[in-house]
């Protein structure tokens, strides 16, 4: 996935196919000084829906590119940005995360088969769940609460699956299932107060935890930036960067205007605060680190006419589901940074060996990683009993546990803002629970 391992920077990546720094959404919170604006999604209102400035920064999301093209139908259930115009374009039919927040899961599901099975339907569904990701900042992802999560989210899998079986969909569509993130546990003690290493009277600050989004007050930027260059060098768990400085390899340095001057990353597992007591410390999971460590991966799984089934491929990045998802709609990619390389082996080739087959309709659902496993025994759970699919499940002998991961290199279609400082060799020494798991019925 894209650094930072939030839920909006990685949204945006998998239906743009272009890393933060190209498509602008590089967190969840931003300040823009070209339009004198900070975007705080939590204060979402009918004004911020009708402003493309957050969104529409370079990107063009699969569903714009669907209805342009060919004038297909798109409709999107709480995906992150659709709510915004980008190109002057929303998609045909949504429901609004602002404003439905509260619906339960499967009216969600109701509502977009609605869509795919109407007079007039749609070829791409874009479905997103906030669970369990809600549930784990609260509780940490190894928690029961989170564990009764999966086992909703298992039956609501198993909803899908019968309502597209009686709208006699199943057969007919390809279905995606992934992540933005992962997730890992954090505690109290595991925290870097901020406040303790720079006065607060000498920054303002955006975003702080895992990733501390520095503004120093003018004329303190290199005060600020050495306190905590020092900070780091003596006590470790979190690297400090000026915006310049920043790796490479994160594809975020450099937007033109929304890049912090000074950014913090912690550690796996720990975390910044500011001018808070430690009592005041609620979360017990959290995302937003490297993008670098396995536990923020996230997971890809699909299934349908388009795909081969019970296959399994090496890594790739989440920026390659775009190019993939254009592909199934034989539509031509905006500019990305996406490739086909990897992910053009879980299709089936037609016979002629010039086009994929089946690649009509699409239906792609979002959730956390910590649920990866859960799908896959849904999946096979409700395909027998339905009896009309075969699900193989196909893992490395190896595997102990379920891993899952998108990260990998790929080719760019659209020109790289930041070069590519990885090593091959960082993917030789991966091991084998990073592949990803697929799971495809075949009638």
């Amino acid at each position: 996935n894209v650094f930072v391992t939030n839920t909006l920077p990685n949204h945006w990546s998998l239906v743009t196919g272009l890393y933060t720094e190209s498509h602008g959404v590089l967190d969840n919170y931003l300040r823009d000084p070209k339009i004198e604006k900070r975007f705080i999604p939590k204060y979402i209102d009918d004004d911020y829906q009708n402003d493309p400035s957050y969104y529409d920064d370079g990107g063009e999301p699969i569903w714009v590119t669907n209805q342009l093209q060919k004038q297909g139908r798109s409709g999107s259930v709480m995906w992150w940005g659709s709510e915004n115009l980008v190109k002057s374009v929303r998609p045909t039919y949504q429901m609004a995360y602002s404003k439905n927040q509260n619906i339960s899961f499967e009216t969600r599901i109701d509502k977009v088969v609605e869509w795919f099975a109407s007079e007039y339907p749609i070829n791409l569904g874009l479905v997103y769940f906030p669970e369990p990701d809600h549930t784990a900042h609260r509780t940490g992802p190894d928690s029961i609460d989170v564990t009764q999560q999966i086992e909703n989210a298992d039956r609501i899998v198993g909803y899908l699956l019968k309502k597209l079986e009686d709208e006699d969909l199943l057969d007919d569509l390809n279905i995606i299932i992934t992540s933005d993130h992962g997730f890992t546990n954090v505690s109290k003690d595991k925290i870097i107060y901020l406040d303790q290493i720079v006065s607060r009277s000498d920054y303002d600050i955006l975003t702080f935890s895992p990733v501390a989004s520095i503004f120093p007050i003018d004329g303190k930027l290199e005060e600020v930036y050495f306190k905590l260059k020092n900070a780091s060098s003596v006590n470790g768990h979190f690297q400090v960067y000026t915006a310049t400085e920043i790796p490479d390899r994160f594809h975020y340095k450099h937007h033109p205007r929304r890049v912090p001057p000074v950014i913090a990353i912690a550690d796996l597992g720990y975390s910044f605060l500011t001018n808070m007591s430690i009592d005041n410390f609620k979360l017990a999971g959290n995302h937003g680190y490297d993008n670098d460590y396995q536990e923020m991966h996230p997971f890809f799984l699909a299934m349908g006419p388009s795909f081969k089934k019970g296959f399994v491929v090496d890594t790739f990045n989440s920026v390659d589901v775009y190019p993939l998802m254009c592909h199934l709609l034989h539509l031509k990619p905006a500019p990305n940074n996406g490739s086909m390389d990897i992910v053009s082996q879980l299709l089936v080739e037609s016979e002629e060996n010039t086009v994929w087959t089946f690649g009509t309709y699409i239906l792609v659902l979002i959730t956390t990683a910590s649920v990866a496993s859960v799908f896959s025994v849904a999946a096979c759970r409700h395909h027998r009993y339905l009896k009309r699919k075969i699900i193989q499940l196909k893992l490395s002998p190896s595997q102990t546990t379920i891993k899952y991961s998108l990260q990998g290199k790929g080719g760019v279609k659209a020109s790289l803002l930041s070069g590519d400082d990885d090593d091959d060799d960082d993917f030789d020494d991966a091991d084998d629970g990073d592949n990803i798991l697929q799971i495809v019925g075949k009638k």
